[in-house]
């Protein structure tokens, strides 16, 4: 049998041919998607392409969902169509990490406007968050303009989201309404501190582990037990004889202290005192270093190197780093107590020096100047015969810039709440950083980066695409 002319055709063949492919081609999308599908809603199989893993939560959070040991609801605050769809995903994360413990429930404000004010947020927005136990005693209320950290435009004058801090918020809030009990972060006033209004962007991190931060004079040192933490910011103003024995008391039973200073610092006997009992020794010094991978942009900025202690090790085996914008010094005894083992977190090259004559009117090093490495902090521990951690625990800082200012302690805040949970026994020494929502730029540290990708960008690659053009042409021609 003779085929119809119509199926003779070779363009029409071929063209039918084509239009089965593209046919076979959409069914396949078709299916791939409905598979796809299939696999995150039944068995939470999905892949997370955004840039910084909007949609992905942080291996800390999985660890705290599934430690859980209490059961926790999650009320979202969203009309039907106006879901944020990252706080979705999030609460989606959350409920399959933990389905038994966890209920996430969604609550229309519209249709029911009372519901959030019976746990007290009269002013919740849209999409907002109700965490609470099943008896309701513990309740954190979060906003959903909390969720985001907010920078200002100085061109034109407005506020814009920086970064999604949402699921630092859960977290936080998981933990607090789970947590038996709570413990206290005391920075002392009344000694020229950094005032603690100044540091407003670290409370934020220091309640997401459920600290309940506030001031303290040295009035009231009295009220400090064993289960709390002495903040000491950068103190001006010498303790009284009074509030030394206090805290040195504190100290004595179990007692935690987070102690930072700054170059310039004033000699204070009696806060120096507290060192001595440790035989430690703060250098008063101006800290500068000499190896160009130990700086950034200029020899006082350092970039130390992170010791294995387990306060750092966290930041040490992520690959982060630690900035100091200005530092001083410790000097370890030479005999150290058997009680208490002192140990390097930070410490300078070895091309380093400590500038003891701040008024010098030079950088370079003097006669009478520290030698590296230099200690830039150390932490403290009571230990037993074994040598494992059984009471007292210091962390000491030779600088207070490098969180003083909300444009350090971004880079710096790992390390510093990884000190932090070592105080309070916790192993995991990585903090839940925010989801940045601004594009990445290309930054330089140097003139000689810029000529050389200068270099690659106009020179190299265009003269390799010369080349092989050129040698694809001649081939092409001798055939």
């Amino acid at each position: 049998m003779k085929m119809p002319k119509i199926f003779q055709n070779t363009k029409l063949r071929r063209g039918g041919a084509s239009v089965l492919l593209a046919l076979l081609a959409i069914v396949a999308a078709v299916l791939i998607n409905l598979a796809a599908s299939l696999l995150d809603s039944r068995f939470g199989l999905s892949l997370d392409l955004s840039r910084n893993k909007m949609f992905s939560i942080s291996d800390q959070t999985v660890k705290t969902v599934k430690a859980l040991g209490q059961p926790v609801e999650i009320y979202a605050l969203a009309s039907q169509g106006s879901e944020d769809l990252s706080i979705s995903q999030m609460l989606e994360n959350y409920r399959r990490l933990n389905p038994d413990l966890i209920k996430v429930s969604n609550v229309d404000p519209v249709a029911n406007p009372a519901f959030a004010t019976q746990f007290g947020g009269v002013n919740l927005s849209q999409n907002s968050l109700v965490v609470t136990n099943p008896d309701r005693s513990k309740v954190r209320l979060i906003n959903y303009t909390e969720m985001f950290e907010l920078s200002y435009d100085q061109n034109t004058y407005q506020s814009y989201p920086r970064a999604f801090i949402g699921e630092q918020k859960l977290t936080n809030a998981l933990l607090f309404v789970t947590a038996e009990t709570i413990t206290n972060a005391y920075f002392l006033s009344g000694h020229g501190e950094v005032e603690l209004s100044g540091l407003s962007h670290l409370m934020p991190y220091l309640e997401s582990e459920n600290l309940q931060v506030s001031s303290l004079p040295g009035t009231e040192l009295s009220r400090l037990t064993k289960d709390d933490i002495l903040f000491v910011a950068s103190p001006r103003v010498d303790l009284i004889e009074s509030e030394q024995a206090e805290i040195k008391t504190f100290l004595e039973n179990q007692g935690r202290m987070v102690y930072m200073v700054e170059p310039g610092s004033p000699e204070l006997p009696y806060f120096e005192s507290l060192l001595d009992l440790y035989n430690v020794k703060f250098n008063h010094d101006f800290v500068v270093e000499t190896d160009a991978d130990r700086y950034y942009g200029n020899p006082s900025q350092l970039v130390p190197n992170i010791g294995n202690h387990q306060s750092a090790v966290g930041v040490k085996e992520n690959n982060q780093i630690v900035l100091l914008p200005s530092a001083s010094s410790f000097s370890q005894g030479v005999v150290q107590s058997k009680k208490f083992a002192v140990e390097p977190t930070l410490t300078t090259s070895a091309g380093a020096y400590g500038k003891t004559n701040l008024e010098a009117t030079t950088i370079e090093k003097e006669e009478g100047d520290l030698s590296g490495p230099l200690d830039l902090s150390l932490v403290i521990r009571q230990i037993d015969e074994e040598g494992n951690d059984s009471g007292t625990k210091i962390v000491l800082v030779g600088s207070m810039s490098f969180v003083g200012s909300s444009s350090f302690s971004g880079i710096n805040i790992d390390f510093f709440m990884g000190s932090v949970k070592w105080l309070m026994g916790q192993s995991d020494t990585v903090t839940i950083i925010g989801k940045s929502m601004v594009g990445n730029t290309l930054r330089f540290t140097s003139a000689t980066q810029i000529y050389v990708l200068a270099a690659l960008v106009i020179l190299v690659v265009p003269l390799l695409v010369l080349c092989f053009g050129t040698i694809l042409w001649m081939r092409r021609r001798h055939l």
